[in-house]
């Protein structure tokens, strides 16, 4: 069994859409009988700086017996995601005008990103170094990326990986994208599907805690930013193990900010506040705006996301 596991790891054949990844922390877990979340967070601990001081919680590893962190490579860069089951939660905040609060299922478990999209995964995946202007550090997030430039890289990761492409064009109209859900490549989050890993089975209303005085040790914002993005895995990590989901960079979702509009050029939803907020209600995991698919700037990045399919 070792061998085989040790095979399958080494070559990435799994053909199961859940272990179609690099094996690992998995491999680790057989050979030292560590427990799922023990083995998770000896591996997180290797990938980070930063100390991680609490397991994940029991509850959420006993629910199922799948590994929660999942490492993918590309060449030389590793990059790792981390598995949200399916479940219900509380969507939106009493605070939110816009997203107020109402029981929201996930039907479709999904992976999504540990960190936001980085430099030196942009650079892997073949992106415009002009776009690595602003803040330039390989571990800082990509920034100065539009809706649509999210869609491009998503794409081109997903061919790079052997993967089946997310989204295809429908017409020739600017931003007439469609996204198929069924489909086993990369992708933005769905508004829903961020939330719910921010919240990470809990009421908090910033990415990691419900205590603003407590703010600075998961975010970064105007307070702590010195002006610029940072890189990420340096700030502690929410009950789940995503990072900066509150601050550093504002990330882009797929929706489109107001649902019921039909035009192709309508404002897409940002999620996350970003290193330069000021309002620390703009940090909230429920707090959502839209801008222009368009739009690009020192502040905008995202996060990849995957469905787990058939």
């Amino acid at each position: 069994m070792l061998e085989n596991l040790r095979r399958k790891s080494l070559t990435k054949t799994y053909n199961d859409p859940i272990h179609q990844v690099h094996f690992e922390s998995g491999l680790a877990r057989y050979e030292n009988h560590l427990s799922t979340y023990q083995c998770i967070n000896q591996y997180k601990q290797k990938l980070s700086k930063k100390k991680i001081n609490r397991p994940f919680p029991n509850t959420f590893d006993q629910a199922s017996k799948e590994f929660r962190l999942f490492d993918f490579s590309l060449g030389a860069t590793n990059f790792n995601m981390i598995y949200c089951p399916k479940g219900t939660f509380t969507m939106g905040h009493r605070n939110q005008w816009d997203n107020k609060p109402r029981t929201e299922t996930i039907d479709v478990p999904f992976l999504l990103g540990e960190t936001e999209f980085t430099q030196e995964l942009y650079e892997r995946v073949g992106g415009n170094e002009e776009d690595l202007s602003d803040f330039e550090n390989r571990f800082h997030p990509i920034v100065s990326i539009s809706w649509e430039d999210t869609i491009s890289i998503c794409n081109k990761l997903s061919k790079l990986q052997g993967l089946d492409l997310c989204y295809t064009k429908k017409s020739s109209t600017k931003f007439d994208w469609h996204c198929d859900f069924t489909k086993n490549g990369y992708r933005l989050p769905t508004e829903k599907e961020w939330e719910y890993a921010a919240k990470a089975g809990t009421q908090n209303q910033w990415a990691g805690t419900d205590d603003p005085n407590k703010l600075e040790e998961y975010a970064w914002f105007q307070e702590n930013s010195k002006g610029s993005t940072q890189s990420v895995r340096t700030k502690a990590p929410n009950e789940w193990g995503f990072y900066d989901m509150s601050g550093n960079v504002s990330e882009w979702c797929w929706d489109k900010a107001n649902p019921l509009s039909f035009n192709f050029n309508t404002d897409r939803s940002i999620r996350g506040g970003y290193w330069s907020t000021t309002d620390i209600s703009h940090l909230c995991s429920a707090f959502r705006y839209g801008i222009p698919p368009s739009s690009y700037g020192g502040s905008l990045g995202f996060r990849v996301c995957r469905s787990i399919v058939n």
